[in-house]
């Protein structure tokens, strides 16, 4: 699919530029939101004349195409600005949506683009939507499966599989798309250097909710920040939000063979043919925005979309084992282990085209009918690193910990305050706000 169309001049249009120079005085104003419908979106926006309390003369494009024109309310006041609200049909998928703004004496110009999707296909599994919980959104940022409860007094798994209550947390009902950072905390994942694999999953990951939560799609990450997270919580978490897509996301490792391409992995579930699917156009998508760069690759034979079992035939990964009736795959981009690619998964832009290209692929497998043309292999193979369980697992904290009061800390202090120049009695480095407040001594 190639990236999204990004904020852009129409042909004929003066542009995107400020309001200065001629534009100096000329309407100003910006799309606000985009609400996906299934054939339609809904275009909210806000618009002014800096200089009078008039209504603005506006225009929306979708595709580069006139789709609606009007004029906001009467603002109330001078400068003020004022929102508008309108509601077209579009093809489904993908699209660019521009605002165009009329000046008197200058004509119109387009003040801001951005890309917006229709409401995705819902693929969802029905017995998967019916048993969806929810999750909660501790204080501390901790994604956690609700048990049960009610508001204020609810009862969720927490990463280590323990069953806790929590009071104050978010509710997040469901998700379209659920990313799992893989690794975390105690397990590192592939490493190169001072570069670890769950310190680069989970910036490709923030960076892909993102992406998808800008032009309308809902998605959660499992992991928030770096903590131990076992595999079965984590299919706990999907299963809980019930999202047409789950993709735990990992940068690989091992690998020595050259290769003439970007060696990457995608893993899909078994007797799942639109995991298959979703997995063989990921696959593409990915290495078409590795390609794009230079490095010395190096691949394996499990290169493409790919299904490993254990012995008894059954999936080799418990991402898969642990969410039956979700489409869910596994991303191994590029060989963190390989130095040449390594450099590259310092970049941030690299790690942006890897992210767009999920979203992408994610696209791509909900809005067309393409089957993807990477078939990988079917293969069986138990071996794993062994991690991903619960031996050893220790929870994060949900709430802010205080870290409260001690001789040492008092000590430090009393120091503190002795090398004040000229000090007064009033003036004091004791209070408790003083000790709250200093992140040296948190």
């Amino acid at each position: 699919m190639g990236a999204p169309l990004a904020a852009q001049t129409i042909d004929g249009d003066p542009g995107l530029a400020p309001g200065i120079g001629p534009w100096a005085g000329a309407p100003r104003g910006h799309i606000t939101a985009i609400v996906p419908g299934i054939d339609s979106i809904t275009i909210e926006g806000v618009a002014r004349d800096p200089d009078s309390a008039r209504s603005v003369n506006y225009e929306l494009l979708v595709d580069g195409l006139s789709v609606a024109t009007g004029a906001t309310p009467r603002p109330t006041g001078f400068g003020r600005t004022a929102a508008f609200t309108e509601s077209v049909r579009v093809n489904p998928g993908l699209h660019q949506v521009c605002l165009r703004l009329s000046d008197e004496r200058l004509g119109p110009r387009t003040v801001n683009c951005r890309t917006a999707v229709t409401a995705p296909p819902d693929r969802v599994d029905a017995a998967v939507a019916a048993a969806a919980t929810g999750v909660l959104i501790s204080p501390t940022g901790v994604v956690l499966p609700i048990e049960g409860g009610e508001p204020g007094n609810w009862r969720v798994t927490t990463p280590c599989g323990a069953s806790r209550r929590l009071s104050d947390a978010t509710v997040i009902e469901r998700a379209r798309v659920v990313i799992d950072p893989g690794h975390g905390g105690s397990e590192s994942g592939s490493v190169s250097g001072s570069l670890l694999e769950k310190h680069v999953n989970l910036d490709v990951a923030k960076r892909v909710v993102s992406k998808l939560e800008s032009i309308g799609v809902s998605a959660q990450l499992t992991r928030t920040s770096d903590y131990r997270l076992p595999i079965k919580t984590r299919a706990d978490i999907a299963a809980a939000l019930a999202p047409d897509v789950f993709l735990s996301l990992h940068h690989n490792g091992g690998a020595t063979r050259p290769s003439s391409r970007p060696g990457t992995e995608v893993f899909y579930a078994q007797g799942r043919p639109e995991s298959r699917r979703l997995a063989a156009i990921v696959y593409e998508e990915m290495v078409a925005a590795a390609s794009g760069f230079d490095a010395q690759w190096v691949s394996t034979v499990s290169e493409g979309a790919s299904l490993r079992l254990r012995e008894d035939g059954m999936d080799l990964y418990g991402i898969h084992r642990f969410s039956p009736g979700i489409d869910s795959i596994i991303t191994e981009f590029l060989y963190l282990s390989n130095r040449s690619e390594a450099a590259l998964l310092r970049r941030p832009d690299v790690l942006d085209a890897q992210a767009q290209a999920i979203v992408d692929g994610i696209l791509r497998w909900w809005f067309s009918n393409d089957d993807g043309t990477s078939r990988g292999r079917q293969f069986t193979d138990s071996s794993s690193s062994g991690t991903g369980g619960f031996d050893g697992c220790i929870d994060p904290a949900l709430t802010p910990q205080n870290p409260g009061f001690s001789v040492s800390r008092a000590n430090i202090l009393t120091v503190a305050s002795g090398n004040i120049p000229d000090p007064s009695p009033t003036r004091s480095l004791l209070p408790s706000f003083v000790l709250a407040s200093d992140p040296a001594l948190n």
